[in-house]
């Protein structure tokens, strides 16, 4: 009896040992802290089996990170980020947080700080738009000229806006009034202000904060101009061409600066530090009006950029180089529509022959089972990203079509499409992308009549309220309770809920 006790008593041991050796190297989340925090902010994620982890996201978007221990992962929340899970990878194993993390908003950040509001080009705000059955005109902005790009708002609801005479002119949020202009590059195309890193700035008037507003123009110039009007710093691309597309801001810490020159012989992607440091460039086939889009991938920041032919590129930021990781052919040209990056780190993309959706693999990138979205004209917008749904529209022959898209569905779905009258670029203006609201709402533009569709209602092709401009609307933009168009008469509308 003794001996059988000892074995069994040994067996138990063994087992036990197993079973606490296997439940170690579980891969498991039990917490995080802090629960809530902004862009940027450290997140300390316990649990275990943590050693091998090579991805972190937050509600889908990729985080920078470093494995502190088997039991302990610390991450940086990433640009992009929304509300939601937390979910640790590593090979063959996903885990998700139980509860959310919470996004705040710090005062100092810009409620539409760039193009399609942020370096994803999701177009998806929290700010809620006009929401009643109808809007009325709060203020109509007149500019010198053309106004060819989208508007973005600073943190204390100043509207910056690219007017054709002048690299950048600022109006006020509350009556549209001209604030200033600047007078020091050339005319402006699509190219709309980033706004960010923010600097102390000591001059005769004291010292306060002020934010940096980055906008391209016309003689290859990238200018960095102050919210007061005043310059920061400029630098110009000594080869032929413009800056037609929109810069954007990269992640803290870094918070570099990323711009395409559209050269006449060649697109150049630029990385500059905040101070106007050239960090690097890498020399890419033909890129016109697409900006480069932008998220992190295990703790690098990748750029996709779409050439003129359709070819989709990835290229990593290494610090003092930039790198291409892959290149996509997708056989049809590219005007006009940027890439955006949907919460689980699909890139989509408009053509002439479609919208594609592109899974990116890492050192590989492939179109995803039943893509591209066949559409009615090229695509040359681009897309706004919410709930698992893509909106898009594209142009033929003065018709404009507006498509709501089950992206999650494979293949996609048309979920509905409206039609009307309109127009395509003229003269190098913006085409006009979709945009949402923090209600969800998704406002439109279909040549000169503005919409907004509520995708939860029983008729989510019946417009929520409509209205008509003078002339076809280039480019919207969202604040909170504003929506801002701009259209081909050379104003910027600014809608609010009919009182």
């Amino acid at each position: 009896m003794d001996r059988r006790f000892a074995l069994a008593t040994l067996l138990a041991t063994m087992v036990s040992a197993t079973h606490g050796t296997a439940f170690a190297d579980l891969l498991r989340i039990t917490g995080f802290t802090p629960a809530s925090g902004a862009v940027g902010t450290t997140v300390v994620i316990s649990g275990g089996g943590m050693s091998r982890v090579n991805a972190v996201a937050f509600a889908g978007v990729g985080a920078s990170f470093r494995v502190d221990s088997a039991r302990q992962v610390t991450a940086t929340v990433p640009n992009g980020a929304a509300t939601g899970r937390i979910t640790v990878s590593r090979p063959g194993s996903t885990v998700t947080s139980a509860t959310d993390f919470t996004i705040t908003t710090p005062p100092e950040s810009a409620p539409w700080s760039s193009w399609q509001h942020d370096a994803q080009h999701t177009g998806r705000t929290g700010a809620i738009g006009p929401a009643g059955g109808s809007v009325t005109r709060k203020w109509v902005y007149k500019a010198v000229n053309w106004i060819k790009n989208a508007p973005s708002i600073g943190p204390d609801g100043t509207v910056y806006i690219g007017d054709s005479k002048f690299p950048l002119c600022a109006l006020s949020g509350a009556s549209g009034a001209l604030l200033w202009c600047t007078d020091v590059g050339g005319y402006v195309n699509q190219s709309s202000p980033a706004i960010g890193n923010p600097f102390v700035k000591t001059d005769a008037a004291g010292t306060r904060t002020v934010q940096t507003i980055y906008i391209g123009e016309r003689n290859n110039v990238l200018w960095a101009i102050d919210d007061e009007g005043d310059t920061v710093w400029s630098f110009k691309i000594a080869l032929d061409g413009d800056v037609r597309a929109s810069p954007v801001i990269g992640p803290p810490p870094a918070n570099r600066v990323y711009m395409m020159c559209g050269c006449t012989t060649r697109g150049v992607l630029h990385a500059f530090k905040p101070g106007g440091t050239l960090a690097w460039v890498v020399n890419l086939p033909q890129v016109r009006e697409a900006s480069p889009a932008a998220i992190e991938r295990g703790g690098v920041l990748r750029l996709y950029v779409i050439t003129n032919n359709g070819e989709l590129i990835a290229i990593d930021e290494l610090g003092t180089r930039g790198e291409i990781a892959w290149t996509l052919p997708l056989g049809a040209k590219s005007s006009l529509s940027s890439p955006s990056i949907g919460p689980d780190g699909t890139i989509y993309v408009g053509t002439e022959i479609g919208l594609f959706a592109v899974r990116d693999d890492g050192t590989a990138a492939r179109v995803k089972p039943g893509w591209p979205f066949a559409t009615a004209g090229n695509v040359d917008t681009t897309a706004a990203i919410a709930g698992g749904k893509v909106y898009v529209s594209s142009f033929r022959t003065g018709t404009r079509r507006l498509y709501a898209i089950d992206a999650a569905a494979s293949p996609p779905v048309q979920l509905w499409s409206v039609s009307g009258s309109g127009s395509s670029s003229t003269s190098f203006a913006q085409t006009p992308s979709a945009v949402i609201g923090g209600n969800g709402l998704v406002y439109a533009a279909i040549g000169s009549d503005v919409y907004a569709y509520d995708p939860a209602s029983a008729n989510p092709a019946t417009a929520r309220w409509h209205h008509d401009l003078p002339a076809d609307a280039i480019s919207l933009t969202l604040g909170e309770g504003v929506l801002y168009v701009s259209a081909k008469d050379s104003r910027l509308y600014a809608l609010v809920s009919t009182p």
